[in-house]
């Protein structure tokens, strides 16, 4: 009788075991998967960003007024800002450099405000009447 009781028990503690393993291997992939994304999401806002700042650098001065020109500046400025630890990373990747946990962290809690900054210029040269094609 205790026999069986011990077996139950270690069965059931067997079974929890095993349980959790696939559990934690789940959300493992799951983490896997999603740093998959962001890492594309990351490298399509890096992306943008160089292609308007590439377009706001070959921009004439003279096509602009003076007050249209300085919110583009400010506008382009912020977008560098809330984009540096993003092209930091590309730095850092590009000369093999070590990126330690906490930077890539880092990095990726600050993707979203960079890819708003671009919203903000993309917006402001399309009212502008400036587009990329």
């Amino acid at each position: 009788m205790i026999n069986v009781k011990l077996n139950r028990r270690f069965f059931s503690v067997c079974l929890l075991l095993i349980i959790n393993g696939f559990l934690t291997g789940c959300s493992l992939f799951q983490d896997m998967l999603q740093q998959d994304s962001i890492a594309e999401y990351g490298e399509a806002v890096f992306r943008k960003q160089n292609l308007i700042t590439s377009q706001v650098m070959l921009l004439p001065e003279t096509e602009l007024s003076a007050e249209n020109y300085q919110k583009l500046q400010q506008a382009e400025s912020q977008m560098q800002k809330e984009c540096k630890l993003l092209n930091e990373y590309a730095t850092r990747e590009i000369d093999k450099a070590h990126i330690d946990l906490l930077f890539q962290k880092q990095v990726r809690d600050s993707i979203s405000g960079c890819d708003a900054s671009i919203h903000t210029i993309e917006t402001l040269l399309n009212q502008l009447g400036i587009t990329d094609e």
